[in-house]
């Protein structure tokens, strides 16, 4: 699919003004553009952007988070099951866990959060006595970005629900993000933007079950990690 038949339909879709969610929840806004633009896949191939370019929809108004990719392959500096130990608590299944997402400069109740080394380009996991419990290099990650992110058709919906309290969505806006800057991701965990989501348990067995540890934005501060950012003037 080329770019101008991609900006074609996406005219005709805003034409058609505020159109009906077509799933309850979160994943709405998703579903909907993507049943309404004809698309299949969350990633489209646009031979004029240089390959697959991975769809992103939000809501104008969003504070949900999007995973951006997952990484914790030789981060640790302790074993998985001792970080779930000694920092976790017991969830709702009545399992020891620890489900939380980290953030730099504020530390989540179990006194974990995340510590950037500017010098280095690195950032960590610490406790609330500076132990490093974990340290992932910030290449590393930008490098994992790019397999994954390096091309976003991001669109942002308008969004308003009818007498029955149904959602509906204008798609309004959209942009293509391509080349991830470094220094943005880096900075971006240091206000705050980027966290680092723990998904972790133990099973009865006594072994780990890690869902992958997620590195996660919200949706509408996404593009703040792209240095080219092209208005498709929907």
């Amino acid at each position: 699919m080329t770019l101008k038949e991609i900006e074609r339909r996406l005219r005709a879709l805003k034409a058609m003004g505020y159109v009906p969610t077509v799933r309850h929840g979160s994943t709405g806004v998703g579903h909907t553009f993507e049943q309404k633009m004809g698309l299949t896949e969350t990633n489209i191939p646009i031979p004029d952007i240089g390959g697959r370019v991975e769809i992103k929809t939000t809501r104008k108004d969003s504070a949900s988070l999007v995973t951006l990719f997952c990484f914790n392959r030789g981060v640790w500096h302790i074993s998985q099951k001792d970080l779930i130990e000694k920092y976790g608590y017991v969830d709702d299944a009545g399992r020891k866990a620890l489900k939380n997402t980290v953030y730099a400069g504020r530390q989540i109740s179990q006194g974990l959060s995340l510590l950037i080394d500017d010098l280095n380009n690195k950032v960590s996991l610490i406790d609330e006595n500076g132990t490093s419990l974990a340290t992932w290099d910030v290449f590393v990650m930008v490098g994992k970005l790019m397999s994954k992110l390096s091309s976003v058709l991001f669109v942002i919906a308008d969004r308003r629900f009818d007498a029955n309290g149904e959602e509906e969505f204008l798609y309004s806006e959209a942009h293509i993000l391509t080349t991830p800057i470094p220094r943005n991701f880096i900075n971006a965990f240091k206000s705050g933007k980027v966290g680092i989501d723990l998904r972790m348990h133990l099973k009865e067995t006594g072994s780990v079950r890690n869902r992958g540890t997620a590195f996660r934005i919200k949706e509408i501060d996404l593009w703040d990690l792209y240095s080219n950012i092209r208005n498709l003037g929907i």
